[in-house]
C-alpha cells in the first residue's frame, strides 16, 4: 500500500495533471505534495488547482500538501524574432537590456542590471547550460560577447552567471503579487527561489507572519553563495530544495553530486526535510520507462537521506504523467525494503525543547521494544516531524482533528496521516487508536505502539508524555479496500 513508502514524492502540476480527475490520478499513483510552479499559470489556473485538491483531499482521505514555488529573479532572455535563433561557435553577438525583439546579433536580456553584473571574461551559460557565451566587453545597457558553445537559443530561455553576485533582491514585484495569492489560498509551504543569505528566509519569514500565515519555507538551494551559507539558511528554513537544474550550471556538472550530498547531510543532522529535485526520470516526458541510470539516480537519492523526490517536467507537461509517479513509488519502496539503515539517534544532544526529548525518547522507546508504530497526537504535527528526524522503524502516525494538520506533514519522511475522533480521555484516546491501527492494517493485536500526547489531556497541553502501548482490539479486523483511506488501500490502479 501507498502507506508503506517512507520517502515522499512531490509532483508538479501542470497542462498533464491540472484537471480534477488527472489531480485525482495522480494522488492514487502516490503523489503526496503537489507543486505549483508559479513560474507558469495565472492565479485562477493555480486557484482551480488548490480548490480541486482540497476537495479530492476529503473525497479519497489523503491529505496533500501544496507546495508554491515562486519564480524569484529568474534571470532570461527576452522575446526573438521567429521564436529562436541560432548561435554558432566563434560567433560573436551583444546583449541588450532595451526593450528590442531579438534578431541575428542581437538578443534582449530582461535582466536590466547585466551590463552592471558582468566584466570582460564573464560567462553566461544559457538554457541551463547547453550554450555558453563569453564577455568582450561592456558598453553601457549592452554586453558584447563571443559564442564558446553554440546551440538553438529560443525565447525566454535562462541565463546563469556562475560565481557572479547578481545585484538582484530574491522577491521579484511579481514573487510579492503570488506570496499575497499563496497566503490567501492558505497553501502549506512556500519554496524561494535563488536563495543566497540567511537574511533572504528571515525578510520572507516576516511577511508571512504579519499575514498571519502558518505556511513554511521551502529554501531551495542553487546559487553558489547559499552553498557559503547552507547551515544558516537550513536552520531559519522549514525544509530544503536540493533544486539541482541551476546548482548544476553555477557548480559545475562534475560538482553537483558532492552538493547534493553534503546538503542532505546538513539537512540530516539538523533534522529539516529536505527535497531533492530535477531530472530526476527526465526520459518519462517522453517515454514510459525510465533509464536505468535515472532509476539508480532516485535509488541513491533516497539512500543519501532525502526525505522527499521531485518531478517536475514529468508531471507537469508529460506523456506519462502517472507511470511517473507510480515508478518513482515502487523504485522508493524497492530500496527502502532492502535498507536497513534506519534510526539516527544520537544521545549527545542537548535537546532544547520537551518535544524534542519526547521525540527521542519515542524512537528509542520503539528501538528497545521493538514496537510497530509510534503514535503522535498532535494539534501541530512537530513532535511528527521530529520523530521523522529520527528516522524509526517503526511506522510514524501522525493523528489529528485538525485536517489542515494533515495537509501539512504530507512531506515529511515517514509520516502517515489520520484523523481522529475527538476525545477526553486515555481511555477514549486508547480505543480510538486500537481501531485505527487495526482496521487499517498498520498494526495487528499484541503488537507495542509508542503514543505521545500532552497531558492534561482536557487542557489541550502540548507533547509532554509517552505512553507504551499493547494493541487490543480482539474483536476487530481490517476493513475491505472501499472502506479504507487511500493509502492503507491495496496500492490503486490508475488507468
Amino acid at each position: 500500500m501507498l502507506a508503506d513508502r517512507r520517502a515522499k514524492i512531490v509532483a508538479t502540476i501542470g497542462p498533464s495533471t491540472r484537471d480534477e480527475n488527472n489531480l485525482a490520478k495522480a494522488i492514487k499513483a502516490g503523489m503526496n505534495v503537489a507543486r505549483l510552479n508559479f513560474s507558469h499559470g495565472t492565479h485562477e489556473d493555480h486557484y482551480k488547482v488548490i480548490q480541486s485538491l482540497r476537495k479530492l483531499s476529503k473525497e479519497l482521505n489523503a491529505p496533500v500538501t501544496i507546495l508554491q514555488d515562486l519564480q524569484g529573479p529568474k534571470v532570461r532572455v527576452g522575446k526573438i524574432e521567429g521564436g529562436k535563433i541560432e548561435i554558432k561557435a566563434g560567433e560573436k553577438f551583444t546583449f541588450t537590456t532595451a526593450p528590442v525583439l531579438g534578431r541575428q546579433g542581437l538578443i534582449p536580456s530582461d535582466f536590466k542590471e547585466l551590463p552592471l553584473a558582468c566584466s570582460p571574461g564573464t560567462r553566461i551559460l544559457l538554457d541551463d547550460g547547453l550554450m555558453q557565451v563569453e564577455v568582450l566587453q561592456v558598453r553601457g545597457e549592452e554586453v558584447d560577447v563571443v559564442v564558446i558553445d553554440g546551440g538553438i537559443l529560443k525565447d525566454r530561455k535562462g541565463m546563469n552567471l556562475p560565481g557572479v553576485n547578481l545585484p538582484v533582491d530574491p522577491m521579484t514585484p511579481k514573487d510579492l503579487e503570488d506570496l499575497e495569492f499563496g497566503i490567501e489560498n492558505k497553501v502549506d509551504y512556500i519554496a524561494l527561489s535563488f536563495v543566497r543569505h540567511a537574511r533572504d528566509i528571515r525578510k520572507l519569514r516576516e511577511i508571512i507572519e504579519a499575514r498571519g500565515s502558518k505556511a513554511k519555507i521551502v529554501a531551495k538551494i542553487e546559487m553558489i553563495e547559499a552553498l557559503e551559507n547552507l547551515e544558516e539558511i537550513c536552520r531559519l528554513s522549514d525544509a530544503v530544495m536540493v533544486a539541482r537544474g541551476d546548482l548544476a550550471v553555477e557548480v559545475g556538472q562534475s560538482r553537483l553530486p558532492g552538493f547534493q550530498k553534503r546538503i542532505i547531510s546538513v539537512c540530516n543532522q539538523l533534522g529539516r526535510p529536505v527535497i531533492t529535485a530535477t531530472q530526476m526520470l527526465e526520459s518519462m516526458i517522453e517515454n514510459p520507462r525510465p533509464t536505468r541510470a535515472e532509476i539508480t539516480d532516485v535509488a541513491n537519492a533516497v539512500l543519501d537521506g532525502s526525505d522527499a523526490l521531485m518531478l517536475s517536467a514529468e508531471s507537469a507537461s508529460g506523456k506519462n504523467p502517472f507511470k511517473a509517479i507510480r515508478t518513482m513509488h515502487e523504485i522508493i519502496l524497492e530500496v527502502e525494503r532492502n535498507e536497513e539503515e534506519y534510526y539516527k539517534i544520537s544521545l549527545e544532544s542537548e535537546f532544547l525543547s520537551t518535544p524534542a526529548a519526547i521525540a527521542a525518547s519515542a524512537s528509542l522507546s520503539a528501538l528497545k521494544l521493538n514496537a510497530t508504530a509510534i503514535v503522535c497526537l498532535t494539534s501541530t504535527g512537530k513532535t511528527a516531524s521530529i520523530i521523522s528526524s529520527f528516522r524509526p522503524k517503526a511506522r510514524i502516525i501522525s493523528v489529528t482533528q485538525h485536517h489542515e494538520v494533515l495537509n501539512s506533514m504530507e512531506l515529511n519522511w515517514g509520516i502517515q496521516t489520520h484523523g481522529i475522533k475527538a476525545y477526553k480521555n486515555m481511555e477514549d484516546i486508547l480505543s480510538e487508536v486500537d481501531r485505527l491501527l487495526v482496521t487499517h492494517g498498520l498494526s495487528k493485536t499484541g503488537d507495542k505502539v509508542i503514543i505521545t500526547l500532552g497531558q492534561p489531556i482536557a487542557g489541550g497541553i502540548k507533547t509532554n508524555s509517552l505512553y507504551v502501548h499493547t494493541v487490543g482490539a480482539e474483536s476487530l479486523t481490517k476493513l475491505p479496500d472501499e472502506q479504507l483511506p487511500l493509502r492503507c488501500q491495496a496500492d490503486p490502479m490508475i488507468d
